[in-house]
């Protein structure tokens, strides 16, 4: 059992990876961090427990902390890149957190790690406060382009969960549907020449994923109402239908959509309630990220129907570590290992470090478990690692 294990690290050690999802922050955001900015732009933070600079804070908010596995993987990512062995304390904080604002001083250290540490080839950079950016770094960073915004042409005030909206972004938009839908289109061609190689859905922050075929002359009539009469069903079905425009346009463009699935407003956003749209889309590649977190046997009944269905694992291993341990053995099972990709889904270089741990520990177990259960051999596991972590993401990415 020792020598598979060893096998399998070994061969992921220093295996390019093709990172599918990242919200990696801008240059100036890395100046003078410290462990207090780590956590706050972490998913640790997503639990609200309190955090200020005295010694029984800290304490409280490790306490509070200390078995969610997003800090799991972040505390195992600091001690290796920050040399302790021993857990955070609110006695050793200041000493760790003086260590990594130290290491920041050099400009280019959180881009050290991303290369050298995580050996990352290409990340494809989600910028949702600049959709379409690649943080001034088109040497690693392939950006993907947030279709948020346009959800939102229906009011000049209307935004999305981000803040943003359309007449914020790209100025005075039309307000003639079918122009608007020609104004979209022009601006996916345009972010394409500039580098962006897919599309990027969140709205499940906002509203669910039921996308239904709605006419042109109903989703007309809903967005002509005055802005007094528009009803939340009025806006549903304007979504409705700038939806499935960009799931044409995404086929033209030969653009994969990458969508948010699972956890969100959490009404309707399971990736099931998308099977209208991917079954009448079917040169749309649809890339199902989180793998519908909690609904994840979704994905699995999609795939096993519709060809155009690409999982993620991004995030779901720090959400997680047991479901994405469930998931890929599923994936698996289901021959679906010349489809699955993996992002860190992360701000910081540290948890995008810590994600990728946990993203090793996954294959390590899962393909450890098949083999000495005789299902795959160890060649076969190599295998799947190759595609998991670089081959998937090249075909669907870059080998256009």
């Amino acid at each position: 059992m020792n020598n598979i294990i060893m096998e399998l690290k070994d061969h992921m050690r220093d295996h390019p990876i093709i990172n599918t999802h990242c919200h990696h922050l801008q240059d100036h955001d890395f100046e003078g961090l410290d462990l207090n900015a780590i956590l706050r732009q972490s998913y640790v933070n997503w639990y609200q427990v309190p955090l200020e600079d005295t010694y029984a804070s800290r304490a409280n908010y490790l306490e509070k902390n200390r078995f969610n596995s997003y800090f799991v993987w972040l505390e195992k990512s600091l001690q290796e890149l920050y040399e302790f062995y021993e857990p955070l304390t609110a006695d050793n904080w200041d000493e760790i957190s003086k260590r990594i604002e130290k290491a920041h001083g050099d400009k280019e250290y959180h881009m050290d790690i991303l290369r050298e540490k995580c050996k990352y080839a290409k990340i494809i950079l989600d910028t949702y406060w600049q959709p379409g950016s690649n943080n001034g770094r088109p040497d690693i960073f392939t950006p993907t382009f947030r279709v948020d915004p346009f959800f939102y042409g229906y009011d000049p005030d209307a935004r999305d969960h981000d803040g943003n909206r359309p007449f914020q972004l790209y100025g005075d938009i039309p307000q003639d549907l079918d122009e608007y839908i020609s104004f979209i289109k022009n601006i996916v061609a345009l972010k394409k020449e500039q580098g962006c190689i897919a599309l990027k859905c969140a709205i499940a922050y906002n509203r669910g994923l039921d996308f239904e075929k709605v006419s042109r002359d109903k989703a007309y009539k809903a967005l002509n109402k005055k802005d007094v009469q528009k009803t939340a069903e009025d806006i549903k079905v304007y979504q409705d239908y700038i939806f499935w425009k960009i799931c044409e346009i995404a086929a033209e463009f030969k653009l994969p959509i990458q969508c948010h699935t699972g956890m969100g407003q959490l009404t309707k956003t399971n990736a099931m309630a998308m099977k209208e749209v991917i079954e009448k889309n079917p040169e749309t590649k649809f890339v199902i990220f989180h793998c519908s977190y909690p609904w994840m046997d979704d994905v699995n009944g999609l795939l096993r129907t519709y060809h155009n269905v690409y999982p993620d694992l991004c995030w779901l291993p720090l959400l997680s570590t047991s479901a994405a341990i469930r998931m890929l053995h599923e994936l698996i099972e289901g021959g679906t290992c010349d489809k699955v990709c993996w992002g860190c889904d992360t701000w910081t270089s540290e948890e995008s470090y810590g994600a990728l741990l946990a993203f090793r520990f996954v294959l390590v177990k899962v393909l450890k478990e098949k083999i000495q259960d005789g299902y795959i051999t160890l060649n076969d596991a190599k295998d799947i690692i190759d595609n998991i972590m670089y081959n998937n993401a090249f075909k669907l990415y870059y080998g256009k």
